[in-house]
C-alpha cells in the first residue's frame, strides 16, 4: 500500500545520501524548496512528470521511492554498484571556457571524488572551481606545449593525491579481463579511468551494472569544454559495451605519501621552463610539441598556405585555442605559485605574468574577430595578422622565461 510519509522519508534519505540540500534538489528540478519540504514531510508527493527526473538525480528508481518497504524483483533489476563521493562537493563555480584539456579536468574530478580537496565552503563541501584544473595543467606539463600530455601524465597528477594508477593495456587483456578488473577496482572503493585509442570520451567510472558490461561515470574529452566542466557525481552517464574496442584502463589505487603541492609546483616550474625553452622540433607535426620552436614552425606553415593561395586556414583551429588556453594557464599557474611557493621573488614572477597577459590579450582580440574567410585574399590578411601575433608572442614569452629562469635556477 502506498504511504506518503514513508515515501517522503525515502526521498529525504536519498537526498542526504547524495549530499544535497533541499534547496539544491529544488534547484535541479526547477521547483521551490517548499515543495521538496512538503514531499519529505509526507504532506504531498511529486507529480508524475517529476518522478523520473527525481529518481535519476537521487540515483534510484521510481519503485524504490514510492514503495520503499517492498522488495519487488523489479526494484533490484539492473542493480548498479555506485561509489558515492567520499565527501560532499559544491557545484562547479569555475570558468567553463576555455577548458579544453581533459587530463587536468579528470584529475580534478578524482581529487573531488576521493574527498581530498581541503578547501571547503561554509557548508563543508569541497570547493569545485578552477584552481586544481590550473595546477594539474602544469603538473602534467600539458599547458606548456601543443600536445596532449606525456604518457605518464595521469600518474604524475595522481601522485599529488597519494594515489597511483595501474595501467592495463586493452591489447593485452580479453574483454572479460577488462570487465573483471574494472568491477573489482570499483568494488574496492576506487574509480577507474577508461582511455580509448580513438578520439572519443575518456571515462572516470565510479559504478557498474549488467555484470560490468555497463560503466557509470563522467565523460571527458579533449576540446570539449562543457564535458570538462562537469564534476557532478549525481549526474553519471551510462557507457554500455565500453570494453568492445579494447581501450586502455587505469586502475586507481592507493599510492605512497602525497607529494606536497609546494614541492610539486617547484618541480613543475623547472620542468615547464625546460620545455618552453626548447628550440628543436620533436614531432613530425610542425605544431605539435613544446617550446619556442612552435612559433617558428607555425608561422612557416601559415606562410606556406598563403603561397598556395589557400582559402581554408588549416593550421588555425584548434591551434589558436590550444595556444590561448596554454598561455592563460601558465599565467594562472604563476599567480598560484606566488601564493603557494615560499621564497619566490614575486616581483620577478609578476614581471613574467605581465608578458603572458599581453600574449593573452592579443589572442582574445584575435579570437573575437575570428570569422571564416571567403576569399584567398581575406585568408592571407588573417594569416598576416596571426603571424604578427605569433612573432610578438615569441618575443614576450622569451622575456618571461628569462624572468622565471632567474627565480628558479
Amino acid at each position: 500500500m502506498f504511504d506518503n510519509v514513508k515515501a517522503g522519508q525515502k526521498i529525504a534519505d536519498l537526498r542526504k545520501r547524495m549530499g544535497l540540500t533541499q534547496d539544491e534538489l529544488a534547484s535541479r528540478l526547477n521547483i521551490s524548496p517548499q515543495a521538496v519540504s512538503k514531499w519529505e514531510n509526507g504532506r504531498t508527493m511529486p507529480e508524475l512528470s517529476l518522478l523520473v527526473e527525481l529518481a535519476e538525480i537521487l540515483d534510484s528508481i521510481i519503485d524504490a521511492i514510492l514503495f520503499p518497504d517492498n522488495a519487488h524483483p523489479a526494484a533490484n533489476a539492473n542493480f548498479e554498484h555506485i561509489l558515492l563521493p567520499y565527501a560532499p562537493i559544491a557545484d562547479f563555480s569555475g570558468r567553463t571556457w576555455p577548458r579544453s584539456m581533459a587530463y587536468p579536468a579528470m584529475l580534478q574530478a578524482v581529487k573531488l571524488f576521493m574527498g581530498l580537496e581541503e578547501h571547503r565552503d561554509p557548508m563543508g563541501r569541497q570547493l569545485n572551481d578552477d584552481t586544481e584544473y590550473v595546477l594539474q595543467s602544469a603538473f602534467t606539463s600539458i599547458c606548456f606545449g601543443y600536445s596532449w600530455g606525456a604518457d605518464d601524465a595521469l600518474d604524475t597528477g595522481l601522485s599529488v593525491y597519494g594515489l597511483t594508477g595501474k595501467l592495463c593495456r586493452g591489447t593485452d587483456c580479453t574483454e572479460e579481463d577488462l570487465i573483471r578488473l574494472a568491477v573489482e577496482n570499483i568494488l574496492s572503493g576506487y574509480p577507474v579511468i577508461v582511455l580509448p585509442w580513438e578520439y572519443s570520451d575518456m571515462i572516470l567510472a565510479t559504478g557498474s551494472s549488467h555484470q560490468g558490461k555497463v560503466l557509470k561515470g563522467l565523460p571527458f574529452l579533449d576540446g570539449d569544454d562543457e564535458k570538462n566542466s562537469v564534476m557532478s557525481f549525481q549526474q553519471l552517464k551510462s557507457f554500455p559495451e565500453w570494453y568492445a574496442k579494447k581501450p586502455d584502463m587505469l586502475l586507481i589505487k592507493p599510492g605512497s605519501k602525497p607529494i606536497s603541492v609546494q614541492e610539486k609546483c617547484r618541480e613543475a616550474l623547472k620542468k615547464g621552463l625546460a620545455l618552453l625553452q626548447n628550440e628543436r622540433r620533436i614531432s613530425d607535426e610542425p605544431t605539435v610539441g613544446y617550446g619556442t620552436v612552435i612559433y617558428d614552425n607555425w608561422c612557416r606553415e601559415l606562410q606556406k598556405e598563403s603561397s598556395q593561395g589557400m582559402v581554408d586556414i588549416e593550421c588555425l583551429s584548434p591551434h589558436i585555442f590550444i595556444h590561448y588556453e596554454g598561455k592563460l594557464r601558465i599565467k594562472q599557474f604563476l599567480e598560484l605559485c606566488m601564493r603557494l611557493v615560499d621564497g619566490l621573488d614575486n616581483r620577478t614572477i609578476t614581471a613574467a605574468i605581465s608578458k603572458y597577459e599581453e600574449i593573452i590579450s592579443m589572442c582574445e582580440k584575435f579570437l573575437q574577430g575570428l570569422q571564416t574567410p571567403e576569399t584567398a585574399g581575406e585568408a592571407n590578411e588573417k594569416r598576416k595578422t596571426l603571424v604578427a601575433i605569433l612573432q610578438r608572442s615569441k618575443e614576450l614569452e622569451m622575456d618571461a622565461l628569462k624572468e622565471i629562469s632567474s627565480v628558479i635556477l
